[in-house]
């Protein structure tokens, strides 16, 4: 029977997540070499635009649609060299968000996803399918993840894993792009190897916008993804945390090639329609997260203080 970690704090939390990616650009439209933004990254700015707000926790992207991580990872780099930084990025903004009391919640996505890095699907062994390296593929995913969960400890306070629909064909979703035949992603060895620098860190597995499916009964809370106020979804195999994930200012959730340097996008709704949605979670006891525009220098989108209440 599987013990679910502690999840108390998480009881009407609010924070705010961060999409910061290889994808993402500067204000000014010019799009920065991967480590250069990684040292010119401004901690504190986006520190202070959680303080703005009175978050009590933080989603930040590990990694996205590329298979990149801005901290030193061993495992990453021996199997793609230049895919990691000197500067533990990662580190900092923990260590700045904890001496304010902000925790961190780590957002990881294996990058397997139609096409978008395919040298990482190649020797990560995923495009080989399940005669070519699926197994290979789900140990370098393990491995990538203990290593990192060894080395921020109880720094981490929970996970957020994308993308299942890319890797089990079970859910409600599915965009595999390899022949996957009946192979199983194994679950229940991610989620210990989530929790190897610290037992209680609870872990999600996210079915997609708006899916409470669950790929495995190993997870502690719900991943809650959402791009609509009143999406229409009731999670009822488990009795877990729940959760509400929602970007408020770009449906991409990327300051990407996709929006419109130099402007940050405006809400997507009216202030007090997002403020009326974060007071009925919270009062549910869920946790609720807005998704917030920021730039590779951590300028965050100023339209966030609208929806400070």
């Amino acid at each position: 029977m599987y013990k679910m970690a502690d999840t108390s704090w998480m009881q009407g939390s609010f924070g705010l997540s961060f999409h910061w990616t290889t994808g993402t650009m500067c204000q000014n439209g010019e799009h920065l070499p991967y480590d250069e933004a990684v040292r010119r990254f401004d901690v504190q700015k986006l520190a202070d635009a959680l303080s703005s707000v009175d978050a009590k926790h933080c989603i930040f992207t590990l990694t996205h649609a590329k298979q990149y991580l801005a901290f030193p990872n061993k495992v990453l780099e021996n199997l793609l060299p230049g895919r990691t930084t000197k500067r533990d990025l990662i580190g900092e903004i923990i260590e700045e968000l904890a001496s304010r009391d902000i925790r961190f919640i780590a957002y990881y996505n294996h990058s397997c996803n139609m096409g978008d890095d395919p040298e990482w699907e190649r020797v990560s062994g995923y495009s080989g399918g399940k005669n070519g390296g699926l197994d290979k593929f789900a140990r370098n995913i393990l491995d990538i993840v203990s290593f990192t969960a060894e080395r921020y400890g109880k720094g981490l306070s929970a996970w957020w894993f994308d993308s299942g629909y890319s890797i089990d064909p079970k859910g409600p979703r599915q965009t595999i792009n390899c022949d996957m035949q009946d192979w199983q992603f194994p679950w229940e060895e991610l989620n210990m190897a989530a929790k190897r620098g610290n037992k209680e860190c609870a872990v999600t597995f996210s079915a997609g916008v708006g899916r409470s499916h669950l790929y495995s009964t190993w997870q502690d809370y719900y991943a809650g993804e959402t791009v609509e106020l009143d999406q229409a979804f009731a999670p009822k195999e488990l009795e877990m945390q729940d959760h509400r994930w929602i970007t408020v200012d770009n449906r991409m959730w990327v300051y990407n090639e996709h929006s419109l340097p130099p402007e940050f996008a405006t809400l997507r709704f009216p202030a007090k329609d997002f403020i009326d949605f974060k007071h009925k979670h919270q009062a549910e006891g869920r946790m609720v997260t807005f998704n917030v525009n920021i730039d590779q220098l951590a300028n965050v989108n100023p339209r966030l203080i609208e929806i400070k209440g």
